[in-house]
């Protein structure tokens, strides 16, 4: 039988990327590609992807050769004016079947919903893969996104780099096309350097070019390339006693920086563990690539595993040099180490004033300030004994941006910090905060462990995000230069990990009311500008933790100040949705909020109730509500209800739905009578308040019809 598919094979040939736009672009290939292929019916198997830094390559398992064929419908004039009244093709008739290329014999008259109309029904042939191919690929090339990219020649074709072969195979056959003034070909290379010549590729099969680009020293698979980086490096340790110490943003990053990663392992002058760890696992990563080695026990020895791209006949000559680059480095380090603490850390502080924070909000000097204050407010409200650490920390937590060491390198800041504080005597609670305050650095990322440090955190982060808003440097949709998202997803996770109940108006007022030392006039709108943009990312989060956007809404509606208690009542929303009663109540509850649109609120007469279902209505709701207030109170220990006690509170409020519903079927809410209109009101209102303090159930999506 004939084998209707075959493989597919792309490769990029370049100049070197830079490794970390390699991750993205593959990525995008893939996906892309399988969109593509699916959009034109072209079927296929699996996709897989490789690359290094001088190739994107990707291959496509079982693509079928060709689309497959269709009935296609096309349809035509209404049949009324399409026949003479003798039943000969009129002119709208012998249109149709000439601009289609079909006989009038050919023509159908087809019933719908508009009435008869002339269709003709045809075989489409699928196109064969390789003619789709040729103009897809192009196109495809050109949309791989770059953070920058780059033109050369005189060509207008963008890329992160020179492009300076394409390979593209469907089976045997190469496809072709042009890009960035070159033909696709069946020509490929491998090692710069240790490779002999272009490779020929007979056929897109993936395992023989893998194989090939192998014995040509590259190494093109990504996972294989890590895992021969990774056994190599620890090899390489084994001659010292010691182990490669994990770091997986350095394994990436070495990964997509060779094609045939050799390792090497080295020294250094045992002096040099008289630094602090952080400096010098940061002195071998940041500048050199290397990995840091550890003894058996985790303590850092004078050993560092360089990965090279080549494999030199003088491996100790390649160590040598490694070594003597680091050396320098190193000795830069313990300069910059010893000059910074010839200094206790609180002597840096007034050098903050010195240093701009933004141009509009003063030195860094001001910012500690507000930090201070904002950071004292916090202590006062949520943990009153570390008052004086929280002080403390606040006013030193910028100092080390003034040190040699954090100027070299800048992602010791506050890791230096708390090194220098602990060397100037300060009490380790400040310095762990000092450290923490940075915390969490990246979404998802380490939170902040002590209380201290999370009250600077969250201190500093929101002085970070009212004072940039404040002159008017708020994130679009694809900007955030500030990382103000990130900053108010930082306070959200610590809020909600910590369990504290926070107000986050009282937060933002706290924090605008700072900055009248720096700005003469603060925007009307912005604590509204800023609690709607804590309110969007906070609906976010809680929709990627598993809760629905209208249960989230719900919560968010009701009340959105303290965001753990909104957490907790979007919890108890969540759970009771289950229910069979909770949807019928919703509605009923949307009913409610309908009719008192505008209506300010009022007490309840009951001498005023005409209808028995007023009074049944109105003593349920007594009874629920005394059952509720306790539920509503925090227990001992507790900063809120959670969300048991919430969804506790709810069930009893759904008890209230028969009442509800007879209220609504016997008594005429909006009566001429203006005393029981607004006692009816009344009585709704307050049953409306009690349900807010969950919830907003007017927001829940129904799914299903209701009787």
């Amino acid at each position: 039988m004939e084998n209707n598919t075959t493989e597919f094979l792309l490769e990029i040939g370049t100049e070197e990327i830079p490794a970390g736009y390699i991750p993205p672009a593959l990525d995008f290939l893939k996906n892309a590609l399988h969109e593509r292929l699916d959009s034109k019916l072209l079927f296929h198997g699996e996709i897989k992807n490789a690359g290094t830094p001088r190739r994107l390559a990707v291959h496509v398992q079982d693509l079928a050769l060709k689309q497959p064929d269709r009935e296609i419908k096309i349809m035509g004039p209404p049949a009324r004016i399409a026949f003479n009244p003798d039943g000969t093709p009129a002119k709208a008739a012998l249109g149709f079947a000439k601009r289609n290329n079909v006989s009038v014999d050919q023509l159908k008259v087809e019933e719908t919903k508009k009435g008869a109309y002339l269709c003709i029904k045809k075989t489409e042939l699928g196109k064969p893969a390789i003619e789709l191919l040729a103009v897809l690929l192009p196109r495809l090339l050109a949309d791989i996104p770059f953070p920058k990219a780059m033109r050369w020649g005189t060509g207008k074709f963008r890329f992160a780099r020179p492009i300076r072969w394409i390979v593209s195979l469907i089976g045997n056959e190469v496809v072709p096309f042009e890009a960035a003034g070159l033909f696709s070909d069946r020509i490929t290379y491998g090692h710069r350097f240790m490779s002999k010549g272009p490779i020929i590729l007979e056929s897109a099969s993936f395992e023989e070019y893998k194989g090939l680009l192998k014995e040509a020293f590259c190494i093109c698979d990504v996972i294989t390339r890590k895992e021969t980086l990774v056994e190599g490096a620890q090899e390489a340790v084994k001659a010292y006693s010691g182990y490669l110490l994990e770091d997986n943003e350095l394994l990436e990053l070495n990964t997509f920086l060779t094609e045939f990663p050799s390792a090497v392992c080295g020294s250094f002058d045992e002096k040099f563990l008289r630094l602090p760890d952080p400096v010098l696992i940061t002195c071998m990563k940041e500048h050199q690539k290397y990995f840091a080695v550890t003894d058996r026990d985790g303590k850092l020895m004078a050993n560092f595993v360089a990965i090279n791209n080549t494999l030199s006949p003088k491996p100790d000559l390649v160590k040598n040099g490694h070594q003597r680059v680091l050396t320098a480095r190193l000795s830069d380090a313990e300069f910059f180490f010893k000059e910074d603490t010839k200094r206790k850390l609180e002597d840096f502080v007034p050098e903050l004033a010195g240093m701009i924070f933004h141009q509009g909000l003063g030195t860094l000097l001001d910012k500690t300030q507000r930090v201070q204050k904002i950071s004292e407010f916090l202590a006062s409200e949520l943990s009153p004994r570390d008052l004086q650490t929280v002080r403390r920390a606040a006013w030193l937590c910028k100092a080390d941006l003034c040190t040699e060491m954090v100027g070299e390198f800048p992602t010791l800041q506050g890791i230096m910090g708390r090194e220098y504080a602990m060397l100037s005597g300060e009490d380790p609670t400040v310095a762990s905060a000092i450290k923490e305050h940075y915390l969490p650095i990246r979404s998802g990322g380490e939170l902040p462990r002590t209380m201290p440090g999370v009250l600077l955190s969250i201190a500093d982060k929101i002085d970070t995000i009212v004072s940039t808003f404040a002159i008017g440097l708020k994130p679009t949709g694809t900007q955030d230069p500030y990382a103000l998202r990130r900053q108010a997803l930082g306070i959200i996770h610590i809020l909600l990990a910590r369990k504290l109940d926070l107000s986050l108006k009282a937060l933002i007022n706290e924090s605008i009311n700072t900055l009248g030392g720096v700005l003469s006039e603060i925007p009307a709108s912005l604590h509204d500008d800023i609690t709607g943009f804590f309110k969007k990312r906070y609906t976010i989060d809680l929709i990627s933790r598993g809760l629905d956007y209208d249960v989230v809404e719900a919560a968010v509606r009701a009340d959105f100040d303290s965001l753990f208690d909104c957490y907790q009542r979007a919890l108890a929303i969540n759970a009771a949705r289950k229910l069979p009663e909770f949807e019928p109540i919703s509605i009923a509850f949307k009913r409610v909020m309908n009719i008192l649109k505008g209506f300010p609120g009022g007490e309840v007469d009951n001498n005023l109730f005409e209808e028995p279902q007023e009074k049944v209505l109105h003593g349920a709701f007594i009874q629920v509500k005394e059952q509720i207030y306790p539920l509503l109170r925090p227990e001992t220990g507790q900063t809120c209800p959670d969300a048991e006690q919430y969804k506790e509170a709810l069930l009893l409020l759904l008890s209230l739905k028969p009442h509800i519903d007879d209220f609504f079927d016997n008594v005429m809410v909006m009566v001429e009578d203006e005393k029981l209109r607004e006692n009816r009101l009344a009585l709704l209102w307050m049953i409306a308040k009690l349900f807010l303090k969950i919830g907003d159930l007017s927001t829940i999506v129904v799914t299903e019809n209701q009787d």
